[in-house]
């Protein structure tokens, strides 16, 4: 990669790396391609460690501070994808790359943290997704960021700090406890179908709308209204959209609620209760 920079790849916008079985770390010249606009690393399964190399921002052989320039000067997305060993990404917050970088998926690895350098420093991101990343405990302190996308990530606690953030979609993250400092949130987004209650930190948020993937106990719940037990959790929200599936059908059973005026349309209590016990 490095030999071939001034050569065959200098113009190149897209690429795709399939199947690194062997490697152990990503290439290091690709921050200088000057025109990449997107990357997607799919199957890396050796690589435990992504390091500064990876985001060296200056010439090889010049490496005084006058001279720096941020690592992927255009690139606007990236999508790392399968390197399921990995736990590391050492960038620091100083490192200037990825200025204009606007979506990025992490999917299927261990990262334990993201690193300070992606808050800092990629400053038009403001899309991002998670997808099942093991140990990652908190997503916080991204200034950008409008939508947050979350699938699956068993160890995530907590979400804080995101002062754009529109949008948020949450499936499967069963230790997810606290979700603050989100001022701006219009919408959010949960699914999970074991959920009997909905979490506390709704109480404490105030988004305009919620659509809501749960158990059929919840509903039931919800259905009930300012009499139920959630109420205080979902009955500030400006409209809810919630539902419960039976067979194949993910909306079998509804709940639609409107704050004001005051509306709560639901075919729960009526079918439900008399069911058979």
């Amino acid at each position: 990669m490095m030999s071939s920079l001034d050569v065959s790849l200098s113009s190149l916008r897209i690429l795709f790396i399939t199947d690194l079985a062997c490697c152990t770390q990503l290439p290091d010249g690709l921050c200088r391609l000057p025109y990449l606009e997107f990357i997607q690393i799919l199957r890396a399964p050796a690589i435990k460690r992504v390091g500064p190399e990876f985001m060296q921002s200056y010439h090889q052989h010049s490496p005084r501070p006058s001279q720096m320039v941020a690592a992927f000067p255009r690139l606007h997305k990236m999508e790392l994808i399968g390197m399921v060993e990995w736990e590391e990404w050492e960038w620091e917050e100083q490192v200037q790359a990825f200025p204009v970088l606007q979506e990025l998926m992490l999917k299927q690895c261990k990262l334990k943290c993201l690193p300070p350098g992606l808050a800092s420093q990629a400053g038009a991101l403001n899309k991002l997704t998670i997808y099942n990343v093991q140990g990652l405990i908190s997503v916080e302190n991204f200034p950008s960021l409008v939508e947050l996308e979350l699938d699956e990530n068993l160890d995530l606690e907590r979400i804080t700090n995101l002062p754009r953030l529109q949008k948020l979609t949450i499936q499967d993250c069963p230790k997810l406890k606290a979700l603050e400092d989100v001022p701006a949130l219009q919408r959010i987004i949960l699914t999970d179908e074991d959920m009997e209650a909905l979490p506390e930190y709704m109480g404490g948020i105030n988004p305009r709308h919620l659509e809501l993937y749960c158990s059929l106990v919840l509903l039931t719940s919800i259905a009930a209204g300012q009499s139920g037990a959630e109420w205080d959790k979902f009955g500030h929200v400006e409209h809810v959209k919630a539902y419960a599936s039976e067979g194949g059908n993910s909306r079998k059973w509804y709940v639609l609620y409107t704050a004001n005026p005051y509306s709560l349309e639901t075919n729960v209590s009526h079918s439900f209760m008399s069911r058979e016990p």
